[in-house]
């Protein structure tokens, strides 16, 4: 078998999901949950890679989940992609403290852009589907608004790797 295998991780701004940043809400929780056991699946399934675009919102806690599971699994790794390098200089601190946490730990680390661009969220996302054998997508057409999130699943489409929603 292939232990090799790299799963991409993406999904809507947290503002898309009912309960937006509030991270101690019962449907926010459960969908970390979630998350973390599909994790946990794909590891089983021998995906050891696992890819992120760092945004405040399923790329952070996906991150953190895989990070917190590289302390048992040595084979593990984690991709990070930042769309550029300052984008959590105006978010709240206790967020801008997980990113850095989260790419301090990560296996590697590299920016989409310098500096912030129109383009260069969804460039980070085509980073981390390129590098990908599948992708695991916490995603919702209905709130499709035509942002990078969006310009990115049309991507996983278009190259025609796996695709892989949370209630797979």
């Amino acid at each position: 078998m292939n232990n090799n295998l790299t799963c991409a991780i993406i999904g809507q701004h947290p503002m898309r999901f009912p309960w937006g940043f509030d991270e101690e809400d019962v449907g926010c929780n459960a969908l970390k949950l979630a998350l973390a056991q599909k994790i946990m699946e794909l590891r089983q399934r021998d995906v050891t890679r696992f890819a992120v675009v760092a945004d405040n919102g399923i790329g952070l806690y996906a991150g953190e989940c895989v990070n917190a599971l590289r302390a048992y699994d040595p084979d593990l790794m984690l991709y990070v992609v930042t769309p550029h390098e300052e984008q959590a200089t105006k978010w709240a601190p206790y967020l801008r403290e997980r990113y850095f946490q989260l790419l301090a730990d990560c296996t590697v680390m590299e920016a989409a852009s310098l500096r912030k661009t129109p383009d260069c969220e969804y460039d980070a996302y085509r980073r981390i589907i390129d590098y990908a054998d599948m992708v695991l997508a916490v995603y919702d057409p209905a709130t499709a608004r035509g942002d990078a999130v969006d310009r990115a699943m049309e991507y996983v489409k278009a190259r025609g790797l796996p695709l892989l929603k949370l209630d797979d």
